[in-house]
């Protein structure tokens, strides 16, 4: 079963959380990374756990923006220490090992791979403190959907980091392009897309 898109906090105990969680070695500099890249870095990170024989059902993508794309989060590590950031867009990957949900973020200063809730707790301020421009809503998308239908040209960050500082591979795309799902579309938090992704507000993300 896949999940259904909410983050909970799990009714196992730390220690058999960290025993289920390190049947995959989960380190940040394990995996491929360009910086300001985070939609590409997390369809490779997705595409490495899948074919190192992880179940892509127990994997969602989520992609934080909101209408106005100016989301404010904390702990980045492009962030003065103790002060937020503000992206257009953040994404990162939500992985089920047992019980546990975790988030695999390259970008944050919390462990690469900390629980759902507290990695939500501490990177979100409390959204009604903030103005609603700021307030961060999630696409929550499955990994088979996000890793058969992801495209993206990179056009969104010409002009804003030096082509040199891309992705020195090709660009992402679908075997079939009629299928393609771009970073546009999923940045559009208010468009239906037919990969069986769902769109919340953070808090009602958490189960609040």
């Amino acid at each position: 079963m896949e999940f259904d898109g909410y983050c909970r906090v799990s009714r196992t105990g730390p220690i058999q959380a960290r025993c289920q969680a390190s049947a995959i070695p989960l380190r940040r500099e394990a995996f491929r990374y360009t910086p300001y890249f985070c939609e590409e870095n997390i369809w490779w990170l997705a595409r490495n756990l899948v074919d190192a024989g992880y179940d892509q059902r127990e994997m969602r993508v989520l992609l934080f923006s909101n209408p106005w794309q100016s989301v404010a989060l904390m702990k980045q590590r492009a962030s003065v220490q103790g002060g937020p950031v503000i992206w257009d867009y953040h994404v990162v990957l939500m992985v089920r090992t047992g019980n546990v949900q975790r988030i695999l973020d390259f970008d944050t200063r919390l462990d690469f791979d900390a629980s759902c809730p507290d990695y939500l707790r501490n990177t979100f301020p409390v959204q009604s403190g903030l103005p609603k421009h700021y307030r961060a809503w999630v696409r929550s998308i499955p990994a088979s959907g996000y890793l058969k239908h992801f495209y993206s040209d990179r056009a969104h960050m010409r002009g804003h980091v030096p082509e040199s500082e891309f992705p020195q591979y090709p660009v992402i795309r679908p075997a079939v392009m009629e299928s393609a799902i771009s970073l546009d579309d999923y940045r559009d938090m208010e468009a239906g897309l037919p990969d069986g992704s769902r769109v919340k507000t953070v808090t009602r993300f958490l189960g609040n």
